[in-house]
């Protein structure tokens, strides 16, 4: 073989031979062996002729395509390599005839068939003239390399967020995955190379670029949420990440990872609109149970007073019989009323649980007293035991409490013929147990969970022989898991029924005073009462129980109340709540407005009332009345109600004096 003398540098950088075009004369001592240097290079190198035939091929080359030299001598390069790497190939042999220094990356396949990714350079090789004699092909094994990358190029575009990455010199982009394809409505090809400001509309792209500015100042990840973004398919809302790669202080890439949320955001926003939706529902039934409660209440407040006043006049004993019937079914109407309204606020979230200090013995005691004159009429004996351990005072709410031992008791007398009903409570694990057990009817096992349905008792039988909307054990239930209990029974067949309740009380150790209920003992002076209400039928009640205590002075509206307190001189006030023209809240609160202009004494405001919900009462409160009282109401309610807020105003009185 001729001595040829490579161009300058063919040993370069990295391994990679390069060639530069200007020729260089032989070194002092004479020309250097190509061929030898070649046999020790540790990668592929080939000289090739002009045309592209091979002349030599060191060692390292034979190992990685698996020929010895004499079989691949004289051979053309290209054609042992695939079609679809020829052509680059040919281009960097071309480059490198004309003097330059050609590069390309292929494909080819050894002899046995191995798979290689070759990075490959291709330098002109000169005479000592300076003619271009040989071609010199120097190839690196990038395989494993391109393996992995292959391997990260798949999984990139597999995974099922979508991902973009642009360059972050220039902000063309150089990477969007199969996902990010199909949420833009945009294939690569259309997307590789081109900026934002080519692929989104304008606004957006500029709070994109604005967005990239951002990350690499900070150096951070930026998490935008429910992004809307300009897609093929419409503007969709993406949640995404956004963050650079850098070289040193140098940023390279930014790098985005979304995820299509537009369907989330509907579904969210439907729900929320269905949650708007059932509130609006919800408030629009407590406005009508409101109501309701209101319109029942002020017939039946006739109905029970009537009854009230006819109970203590001298009635012959058909007259007096006649009349315990119409109390009795009143107070049966306004304990379904009540029923409803507690069923109404707890589906709405609006029973709220309070807690005090009582005492447990004496709740259960006095509830049980107010069952044994059921019991009694009907012969059932009522047993009550407290356990001492129990007999003392819990934190708790004992209305709640005593709503619900009421209505265990009440059910437990009604479901029994004879025999007993015994009431106990003692202590159960960390809470305490209070249980009704009874020797009536009992229930069959399969039908105990229909016992705590609304308006469902054991078998319809048991709805016509005894009565009853059902309504009591599913209220009782809710209540109890309201305070954090568990309410539950056991029974056979006609062999009685036992109900519990488990409660986390806390011991207490002291009871918090509780002021004594004054007597219904008429006021000890004469009263002149200004009743407000728009209701004939409440007038006339009101006027018949105060006919022996009071003057009485009616008027059917707030306006009319305030024109006479502006000219008359009242010890009380009698406020209904709803009337036309002006209600009892804008009444009383222009009261309490005029008295303290006027620097007198606040009258004492009773607000006498259908209105029976909870936030009536703070409705009550908040505008200055001085005492809330529902009706329907009697005549022992009423004096005790007139007493309380009297002896409250003798008592500011006295300090004042």
């Amino acid at each position: 073989m001729p001595q040829m003398q490579p161009e300058r540098g063919l040993a370069g950088s990295g391994g990679i031979l390069v060639a530069d075009e200007v020729a260089q004369p032989p070194a002092a001592g004479g020309p250097v062996d190509l061929t030898a240097v070649l046999d020790a290079w540790p990668e592929c190198a080939r000289v090739l002729s002009l045309s592209g035939e091979i002349l030599h091929i060191n060692p390292a080359g034979e190992a990685l395509v698996e020929l010895p030299l004499d079989r691949v001598r004289g051979r053309s390069w290209p054609l042992l390599w695939p079609p679809e790497s020829r052509g680059p190939m040919q281009d960097a042999i071309a480059e490198a005839g004309s003097g330059k220094v050609g590069r390309f990356r292929g494909v080819c396949l050894s002899h046995n068939g191995n798979r290689l990714w070759l990075d490959t350079v291709v330098a002109p090789v000169r005479d000592a003239a300076g003619q271009i004699v040989n071609l010199l092909a120097v190839s690196r094994d990038i395989s494993d390399a391109m393996e992995s990358q292959a391997f990260l190029e798949s999984l990139v575009r597999l995974l099922p967020n979508p991902i973009l990455a642009k360059n972050a010199r220039d902000g063309r982009y150089v990477l969007i995955n199969q996902a990010a394809e199909e949420a833009f409505g945009l294939s690569s090809a259309q997307a590789i190379g081109k900026t934002a400001h080519q692929l989104f509309p304008q606004n957006e792209a500029r709070g994109f670029a604005q967005e990239d500015a951002e990350v690499v100042a900070s150096r951070t990840t930026r998490v935008s949420e429910e992004e809307p973004i300009t897609t093929r398919a419409g503007v969709r809302y993406f949640t995404t990440k956004k963050f650079a790669t850098y070289d040193g202080d140098q940023a390279l890439h930014l790098v985005t990872l979304g995820e299509d949320v537009t369907e989330r955001r509907e579904a969210g926003a439907a729900l929320r609109n269905a949650l708007a939706e059932a509130e609006q529902a919800n408030r629009a039934k407590s406005e009508f149970l409101a109501n309701m409660s209101h319109e029942i209440r002020t017939p039946l407040n006739g109905i029970v007073a009537g009854a009230d006043m006819l109970a203590r006049a001298r009635l012959e004993p058909r007259a007096r019989e006649l009349v315990q019937i119409i109390a009795s079914s009143a107070a049966n109407l306004e304990r379904l009323l009540s029923d409803i309204l507690d069923l109404a606020r707890i589906e709405a979230g609006r029973i709220a649980i309070e807690e005090t200090t009582f005492h447990l013995g004496e709740l259960v005691r006095t509830t049980a007293a107010l069952a044994r004159l059921q019991a009694d009429e009907k012969g059932v004996a009522l047993e009550v035991e407290v356990a001492p351990d129990v007999d003392r005072p819990f934190h708790g709410d004992p209305h709640r409490i005593r709503q619900v031992l009421q209505n265990l008791l009440s059910n437990a007398v009604k479901f029994t013929e004879k025999g007993s009903v015994a009431v106990s409570a003692a202590m159960q694990g960390p809470g305490v147990r209070v249980t009704v057990r009874d020797t009536g009817i009992g229930f069959r096992a399969e039908t105990k969970d229909r016992l705590f349905h609304r308006f469902h008792q054991a078998d319809g039988s048991i709805t016509r022989r005894f009565g009853g909307t059902g309504l009591g054990m599913t209220i009782s239930r809710e209540l109890v898991e309201l305070m954090g209990g568990v309410l539950d029974a056991e029974g056979r067949e006609g062999q009685g029924a036992a109900f519990w309740f488990d409660l986390p009380l806390r011991r207490a150790e002291t009871v918090e005073a509780v002021h004594e209920a004054v007597h219904a003992e008429a006021p000890d002076r004469p009263l002149r009462v200004l009743l407000a209400d728009d209701h004939p039928t409440n007038r006339k009640v009101i006027e018949l129980m105060l006919e022996d205590l009071a003057e009485l002075v009616s008027v059917e509206n707030g306006a009319e109340a305030l024109m006479a307190l502006g000219t008359d001189v009242f010890d009380l006030v009698l406020m209904d709540m709803q009337m036309p023209v002006m209600d009892g809240l804008e009444a009383t609160r222009r009261i309490r407005e005029t008295q303290a202009a006027a620097g007198q004494a606040p009258i004492p405001v009773i607000m006498l009332t259908a209105n029976a919900l909870p936030e009536h009462v703070a409705a009550s409160r908040a505008a200055g009345a001085d005492l809330h009282l529902e009706k329907p109401v009697t005549l022992t309610g009423l004096i005790e109600a007139m007493n309380d807020v009297l002896a409250a105003e003798d008592g500011v009185t006295a300090q004042a004096v």
